[in-house]
């Protein structure tokens, strides 16, 4: 049976009854045809998953009562990073989507010199809430129980500047540079000189690429460049490839 999974920002978790907003009890009653007594899964986003089932809450509304706190591993053991470019609108909510589904535990994006566009005020301010809506319904999608941290930064230099708040590669955040260009290392070398991990920033450049002083930039804030293969990545195919590796190398792909 396919799992019913639901989010729901204010949870009390005191065994009451929490009624359903109009999106959500259409979404239940009218979209998924589930009555009064059918179970269901319930997320509030900040690691809490309950079992519940829908009642009626009176007034022709429905509500969900909570019947058991559920114990889950389902997050990544690596606190992982995604720092994108800006790019089109619709690869950036591919990627927030699958993203989410990988483990990603904060999403942050940038204007790159190469980027078609910026975002700052209220701008960013709707474009988080549409990546924040994105990142809910892939969470209940996949049975998560955290929606990704969404940060959005003005610029390249404010990024680097803001590098240090998630640690240092001392002090066991490995910082990753996707990169078109000739490097010298790969995953697998990065993989032998840190064998296990528990921080991983991943950074992936816009659709152009990188200048060659954004290179300059990273790397001289402790980014290892690595390459993606010999062929052109998209940046949405580049994205899912790099987290799906580190996954594989350091989290809950491989046999840590």
């Amino acid at each position: 049976m396919t799992r019913k999974c639901f989010y729901i920002e204010d949870v009390e978790a005191d065994g009451g009854l929490i009624p359903l907003d109009s999106r959500l009890a259409h979404q239940i009653e009218g979209v998924l045809r589930m009555r009064p007594g059918d179970f269901v899964e319930v997320r509030d986003g900040k690691g809490g998953g309950w079992k519940a089932a829908i009642e009626d809450a009176g007034g022709g509304k429905l509500g969900v009562r909570l019947l058991e706190k559920q114990h889950l591993h389902v997050e990544s053991p690596v606190e992982l990073t995604l720092a994108l470019a800006f790019s089109r609108a619709d690869r950036m909510e591919t990627v927030v989507r699958q993203a989410t589904e990988l483990g990603v535990h904060r999403f942050v994006t940038f204007r790159a010199q190469r980027s078609q566009y910026g975002l700052s005020g209220p701008q960013a301010e709707k474009r988080v809430e549409r990546w924040s809506k994105i990142a809910r319904e892939a969470l209940c999608q996949c049975g998560r129980t955290r929606v990704p941290e969404m940060t959005v930064f003005s610029g390249i230099d404010e990024f680097r500047n803001r590098v240090p708040d998630w640690g240092s590669e001392a002090g066991g955040t490995l910082r990753i540079l996707a990169c078109e260009e000739k490097c010298e290392a790969n995953l697998h070398v990065l993989r032998r000189e840190h064998p296990a991990c528990g921080r991983v920033l991943a950074v992936v450049g816009p659709e152009g690429g990188w200048t060659a002083g954004e290179l300059d930039l990273l790397n001289g804030s402790g980014f290892r460049s690595v390459h993606m293969g010999p062929r052109i990545l998209r940046l949405e195919t580049a994205a899912i490839a790099l987290l799906s590796l580190i996954q594989l190398l350091w989290g809950d792909f491989g046999d840590q």
